[in-house]
């Protein structure tokens, strides 16, 4: 490799050390949200994920490793994106405002006894606040993967469970978001495997 590179190289890397081990010091926060979400999952609840640009796409993903499990075994379990459907979207957009856009959806779709998951690379997306914030409003429980200092969605109290990837960039926020819904997915089926853990009912 070209010797004046490797500065560069070695930056890229170093810039994710802080924002991996921080994650790594919120396990236990981490832990008492994945129980909460197994809770509502066992009552029959689905899970509600919903985000702009990339986060849009991270929806979509956090969606299809519940419903789809990759790893052979593993329960499927009912979630759907907000960010999946383009006509609904931009006809609530046209009729109401971009900021109504999942906050209509949760209105309408969601149930009490669901979870809802809005992300945020900076914690200042409106339209994700009002979202999380109806979700609260139905009883729902609300979880926040933020960026940055978390930003007005983490200062305003809207969710339940705040997890934030502490770095301005949105790149390593997105990659921080990816092991923490990976995390969120492999530990609410940990709960689901100790018996007697939650509730006597179990989903079918």
């Amino acid at each position: 490799m070209h010797p004046p590179v490797l500065p560069a190289v070695h930056r890229a890397f170093a810039r994710r050390v802080a924002p991996a081990e921080a994650l790594a010091g919120d396990a236990t926060q981490i832990a008492r949200a994945c129980y909460e979400m197994a809770v509502r999952f066992h009552r029959g609840g689905k899970l509600i994920v919903f985000g702009n640009g990339g986060p849009a796409t991270d929806a979509q993903h956090v969606v299809v490793e519940f419903v789809h499990p990759v790893i052979v075994g593993k329960r499927a379990l009912p979630a759907i994106s907000l960010t999946n459907d383009a006509a609904t979207l931009t006809g609530i957009a046209r009729a109401e405002g971009f900021d109504e856009v999942f906050a209509a959806q949760v209105r309408l779709l969601a149930s009490p006894e669901d979870i809802a998951l809005g992300l945020s690379v900076d914690g200042r997306c409106a339209n994700v606040r009002r979202g999380l914030a109806a979700a609260r409003d139905r009883g729902l429980l609300t979880v926040g993967l933020l960026g940055a200092d978390g930003g007005d969605i983490a200062r305003d109290a809207v969710v339940d469970h705040v997890v934030v990837a502490r770095s301005d960039d949105p790149c390593i926020v997105k990659e921080v978001h990816v092991t923490i819904y990976h995390i969120l997915w492999e530990l609410v089926h940990v709960f689901f495997e100790q018996p007697g853990l939650l509730e006597p009912e179990v989903i079918r």
